[in-house]
């Protein structure tokens, strides 16, 4: 009688994982992943977003809501140009460059819509450093950055 009872757990358990498996297979199959290709172009385009960037954001108040019209490229370009900045700033082992950029793709947050009111703008910047700072980490704690060479 419990051999009978056991293997039925059992049926269901294996079941039950292939079941979840296979949901967990379809989410990811439809994820999108970027993928950063870092040469001298895209360096030097990278630097040159970075440059109209940076003097919005170094050397005022850091806590102040900034006009999203006055970001000189959309944020998202700023973001990649971060990344791939971040990537050559940690092989080349240069933290001071490194912290620099990642306070620039984090200061990201200041730039709100001014036909918003000031308190929803104070919001959705407490959101978006929440957000930055959260992808930033896991960009920086997952490839490229963490990927065993080859021999």
């Amino acid at each position: 009688m419990f051999e009978i009872l056991d293997t039925e757990v059992w049926l269901g358990i294996f079941i039950l994982t292939g079941i979840l498996y296979f949901i967990r297979y379809m989410q990811n199959r439809n994820r999108k992943r970027t993928v950063y290709r870092v040469s001298a172009d895209s360096l030097q385009r990278s630097k040159q977003v970075l440059v109209a960037y940076l003097p919005l954001i170094e050397g005022g108040d850091t806590k102040s809501v900034i006009d999203k019209r006055r970001l000189p490229f959309p944020k998202e370009h700023v973001k990649s140009a971060a990344k791939i900045l971040a990537y050559y700033y940690w092989k080349k082992k240069q933290p001071e460059e490194l912290a620099r950029v990642k306070n620039a793709y984090i200061s990201l947050c200041r730039f709100q819509n001014s036909d918003m009111d000031l308190e929803d703008q104070a919001g959705e910047m407490t959101r978006e450093h929440k957000l930055n700072s959260r992808e930033f980490d896991q960009y920086m704690s997952h490839s490229p950055f963490n990927v065993k060479k080859k021999k």
